[in-house]
């Protein structure tokens, strides 16, 4: 008798505990915690609010039920072993979130977007110890810019924050920008779009919040950062000008784009990564092309002729070991370049104007960092 008694009393209390340990998870409020990804729970039931799969396209942030509800989200899979929920946060036009992994869309999205707006997204900080975000368009389809690569007709515009980001336009789902907060603490995406109806015209932005001292913080700078052994970096709204009389290519551009050095890398080498068609910055792409000016001709896409649209790469040299007598590359081609200058480093300028630009669609590279056992200037 006495067996049986102990034996439900403990039944009993561990069933307790469950109730009061799920209770207190789901009165917990996401927004209230002042670490970046805070633990949550009693007793013996803890998990973390990091990433997770919410589904084939998507990450979440493993929250309670409660805590996805409080937070606007969706919830999707379980997580934390079956104690969370798999929690999509998405944001739209007039907005502001201080939750990380969030994901900014359009009225409506994925449906194209005709409306006349100007739309403002607000990201605020999760914490104090939060310094950077990760803007990812994974889908961002505005209008093309007009014949001079001004942005007139639609526009992203990002304000508030200390980098230097340029005025986007056009397509460039796939790319993505670093951007440091400031004293304000606030970051502002404006998009503004114009009575002209774009059938295509959506965006789908991931955001995700960077800690001060995360290895993954891009160096202050870089508008770019890429991590990758090997990766192709396009330059922004990349891609055929189809019928259209002026340039892909937008103005005003002035950023960096950062590649961090692998252990035991020492050199990057630097090459077209799409055709004859896959670095033209300057000059008349439709009469150019194809005349001579593709390849490793250094006197007609080196030099001073770069004064206007260009690419620097630090202290270059051909790949059979020869060296290059200027850091700038314009025109309608690109050799094989390779550097050893650190940190690894690739600036874009654009002037004010494309007028003479017909055609261009900017460029697309190639990168692999090269062994220290192969770098032929180390020895």
């Amino acid at each position: 008798m006495y067996v049986r008694t102990l034996a439900f009393g403990i039944v009993g209390v561990f069933i307790l505990l469950l109730i009061n340990t799920e209770a207190d998870l789901e009165n917990v409020h996401p927004l209230r915690n002042g670490k970046f990804f805070p633990f949550f729970g009693v007793g013996l039931v803890r998990f973390e609010n990091g990433l997770c799969g919410g589904n084939s396209t998507l990450e979440g942030t493993c929250y309670t039920r409660r805590q996805c509800a409080l937070a606007d989200g969706v919830g999707t899979v379980r997580c934390a072993s079956g104690i969370g929920i798999c929690c999509i946060i998405q944001r739209t036009c007039g907005e502001t979130s201080s939750l990380n992994n969030t994901y900014f869309v359009s009225p409506g999205f994925p449906t194209a977007y005709t409306n006349t707006s100007i739309c403002t997204f607000t990201i605020s900080r999760c914490n104090s110890d939060i310094c950077q975000v990760r803007i990812d368009f994974l889908s961002f389809n505005l209008a093309q810019p007009n014949d001079n690569g001004s942005c007139v007709t639609d526009a992203l515009i990002i304000t508030g924050g200390a980098s230097n980001v340029p005025v986007l336009c056009g397509e460039n789902s796939g790319q993505h920008i670093y951007v440091d907060f400031n004293d304000a603490n606030n970051i502002i995406l404006t998009i503004s779009t114009s009575t002209s109806s774009i059938a295509s015209r959506a965006w789908n932005i991931k955001i995700a919040q960077i800690a001060c001292n995360c290895p993954n913080r891009a160096p202050s700078g870089c508008t770019q950062y890429y991590t990758e052994l090997s990766a192709t970096v396009n330059s922004f709204n990349y891609g055929s000008a189809g019928s259209q009389l002026g340039t892909r290519q937008l103005v005003n551009e002035n950023y960096g784009v950062c590649v961090a050095m692998l252990a035991g890398y020492c050199g990057i080498q630097w090459s077209q990564s799409g055709g004859a068609y896959s670095f033209t910055v300057t000059n008349n792409t439709y009469t150019n092309v194809g005349t001579g000016t593709i390849g490793t001709d250094a006197a007609a896409i080196l030099g001073s002729n770069c004064t206007t649209d260009f690419v620097v790469i630090p202290a270059p040299i051909y790949i059979n070991d020869t060296l290059v007598n200027t850091d700038r590359f314009c025109g309608n081609g690109f050799p094989t370049l390779i550097s050893y200058s650190k940190p690894f480093v690739l600036t874009v300028v654009t002037n004010t104007n494309e007028i003479n630009d017909t055609g261009n669609r900017g460029f697309s590279l190639t990168y692999t960092q090269i062994p220290c056992s192969g770098a032929a200037l180390l020895g």
